[in-house]
């Protein structure tokens, strides 16, 4: 399954980058789907945290009832204008998927617009590409809430 979608942030990228390194924001995204978050570790040039959530039930008897996965995301060194190219992977546990892209934190729209491109894979024979169909919404809907929990934390550190 291909993923390509962006958002948009009222703040420029040095404010937006900084906000997708912070573990609460982080803890905040997974929190409005439904996730947990726990091992968030913040590193030179991004962060790494472990996640899990209600599995959905096509996937149940591959997990059981709660699916893990671990996330890292990575970016590059700032351009002038704070722009900045960044990788991002998650990987389920016990489930042979992943989702691997990439990260472009640019000028535009009201201040930033990040925009993901990359693939998310299920290699299981026969399923895996019904999987990946399965799979789309719960992605898509983390990726909106990414939005969502960044116009909240943006509007909130303006307020400060």
């Amino acid at each position: 399954m291909d993923i390509n979608t962006s958002a948009q942030f009222a703040a420029d990228p040095n404010t937006v980058c900084a906000m997708m390194t912070d573990p609460s924001w982080w803890q905040d995204v997974y929190r409005r789907i439904g996730a947990t978050t726990s091992d968030v570790t913040v590193t030179d040039t991004g962060l790494s945290l472990d996640l899990a959530l209600p599995a959905p039930s096509q996937v149940k008897k591959f997990v059981g009832e709660t699916m893990a996965a671990h996330q890292d995301l990575s970016w590059g060194p700032a351009a002038d204008d704070g722009s900045r190219k960044g990788t991002l992977t998650i990987t389920p546990k016990g489930l042979p998927a992943k989702a691997v892209g990439h990260a472009d934190l640019a000028v535009g729209g009201p201040g930033s617009v990040i925009t993901y491109t990359g693939e998310f894979t299920v290699s299981i024979p026969l399923v895996g590409r019904k999987l990946e169909s399965t799979a789309g919404p719960y992605i898509t809907r983390a990726f909106d809430v990414q939005q969502e929990a960044g116009n909240d934390y943006l509007s909130a550190r303006s307020a400060q």
